[in-house]
């Protein structure tokens, strides 16, 4: 939580928006916490020390929500650095990325913007 001029941040996810949304992004987030070798498990493994495994989740679905808003607005793909273990061999798959319409992108972006509880307009 921080704020900066006129601007209050809070940093949760709120009950404005689309409740589907927000527990598909829970369920990404319980996922993730258990994925082996990743960035997201070890942020998750850091906030349950301090405030818990249900506030964890929640911290890591927000976190998730931030990561997909920054991937469609820079148009750009994810990788997860941590996943390889010294030695392995780093296989890549070939992904075409899905292109989407100014339409699509804008309904992804208010969705996420919506769940995060930033008002429209309101820059970060």
């Amino acid at each position: 939580m921080y704020q900066s001029a006129d601007k209050y941040h809070n940093g949760r996810i709120t009950k404005r928006g689309s409740k589907v949304a927000r527990w598909i992004l829970t369920q990404i987030a319980q996922a993730a916490a258990r994925k082996k070798n990743s960035r997201l498990k070890e942020f998750f493994n850091r906030k349950k020390k301090t405030i818990g495994y249900a506030k964890a989740i929640i911290a890591l679905a927000r976190k998730i929500a931030t990561i997909i808003w920054h991937l469609i607005t820079n148009d750009e793909m994810y990788e997860d650095e941590t996943g390889y273990q010294k030695g392995e061999v780093k296989k890549r798959k070939i992904v075409e990325a899905e292109i989407f319409s100014v339409d699509e992108r804008i309904t992804i972006i208010s969705g996420i913007i919506a769940i995060m509880g930033k008002k429209e307009g309101e820059s970060t």
